[in-house]
C-alpha cells in the first residue's frame, strides 16, 4: 500500500472508532458492537493492493462516517410517550436543521406573497396560517 493512502486509512479508521464512540455514547454494548465490525471490516481488506480499490474503501469509511453522524438519532425516554434527541445529534446536524427552516421560512414567504396579491390584509394572511 502506498504510504499517503495507508495513513488516510488509519485516520478513517480511527475516526470511524471515534464516531461509533460519539454516536453511540452511554450505549457500551452497541460502541463494542460497532468497534467489533469496523475492525473486522478493515482487517478484512488489509491485504488490497489495488490503488484504486484502496480509494474506494477509503470513500465507503468517509461515507459510513458520514451516514453515522447523520442518520443514526440516539433518544432517550423522558416519560411514556416521550423521547429526548441526544444533544450531539443537535449540534452535528445544526446545518441541516437550517436548511430545513430556511425551506419552511421560503415556502411561507411564497404564501404570504401570494396572499398578497389576492388583495387580502396582513392579519387575513395571519389567520390562514391557523386554518
Amino acid at each position: 500500500m502506498v504510504t499517503p493512502l495507508r495513513s488516510q486509512v488509519l485516520a478513517h479508521y480511527k475516526k470511524l472508532i471515534r464516531t461509533a464512540q460519539d454516536v453511540f455514547q452511554n450505549d457500551p454494548v452497541r460502541i463494542a458492537s460497532m468497534t467489533q465490525g469496523i475492525r473486522e471490516n478493515f482487517t478484512h481488506y488489509k491485504n488490497v493492493t489495488d490503488e484504486k480499490t484502496i480509494k474506494e474503501l477509503i470513500r465507503a469509511a468517509k461515507d459510513t462516517d458520514s451516514f453515522l453522524r447523520r442518520q443514526v438519532l440516539q433518544t432517550v425516554q423522558t416519560s411514556e410517550n416521550t423521547y429526548l434527541v441526544k444533544p450531539y445529534m443537535l449540534f452535528d446536524n445544526t446545518r441541516m436543521i437550517r436548511e430545513c427552516e430556511d425551506d419552511e421560512k421560503a415556502h411561507h414567504e411564497e404564501e404570504e406573497e401570494k396572499a398578497r396579491q389576492q388583495g387580502l390584509s396582513p392579519c387575513e394572511i395571519a389567520a390562514q396560517k391557523f386554518k
